[in-house]
């Protein structure tokens, strides 16, 4: 049911080289729970020319289409793997140097480098409204327990019937619509995958 896109899973996603001209206004909104971005740190990744072009969620950082899907009524709102950097080398020497004068530098010395992936499949119904069948969340600061747990996610999935599952959850959509926020989400991960959780994700620093 899902073609999985060639995504290149790196081991050692890492920053090493000095950028010139940055500011204290460019370290401001550093992600302290995810992949996002702030304007320092895309200096840092474009300098690698690490892919950080893909607008999948309007945010620019290293996340790659994973899943594509070709079917009437599933459809992707996206599906992607996500890379974060730790910082080595003359980036490193850099940041230690701008802490003295750019206190926010120290958050991206102590970034681990994480790795991660987001699924979220919607379905529309005959009747022509939209809702999201699964979605799920998990990143890691281990290369090895990422990779192993992503395989067995895409093992997983493509042993469900979508269409089916899809349909049984509007069925049931007594027991969820009424849920707030992310609980939807766990109701679903739950009913589908037998997980307590939707998402499973860890802090930066």
């Amino acid at each position: 049911m899902f073609q999985r896109i060639d995504v290149p899973l790196v081991r050692n996603p890492r920053c090493q080289q000095a950028v010139d001209g940055l500011t204290a206004e460019d370290f401001r909104y550093y992600d302290k729970d995810g992949f996002e971005l702030c304007q320092a740190e895309q200096r840092y990744y474009e300098a690698e020319n690490h892919p950080i072009e893909q607008p999948i969620l309007n945010h620019r950082l290293w996340q790659e289409e994973w899943m594509t899907i070709d079917h009437d009524r599933l459809h992707f709102d996206h599906a992607m793997i996500l890379h974060r950097c730790s910082y080595e080398g003359q980036a490193q020497e850099q940041l230690q140097e701008l802490k003295s004068t750019i206190p926010q530098a120290d958050l991206l010395l102590r970034t681990k480098q994480q790795w991660g992936y987001d699924f979220d499949l919607d379905y529309i119904t005959e009747s022509g409204e939209i809702f999201e069948v699964l979605h799920i969340e998990c990143d890691f600061n281990d290369f090895n327990e990422f990779q192993d747990k992503l395989y067995k996610f895409e093992d997983r999935i493509e042993r469900i019937d979508f269409e089916e599952a899809a349909r049984s959850i509007w069925r049931e959509r007594d027991q969820w619509q009424h849920l707030k926020a992310f609980t939807q989400n766990d109701w679903k991960a739950n009913h589908l995958l037998g997980w307590k959780k939707s998402e499973y994700t860890e802090k930066a620093l």
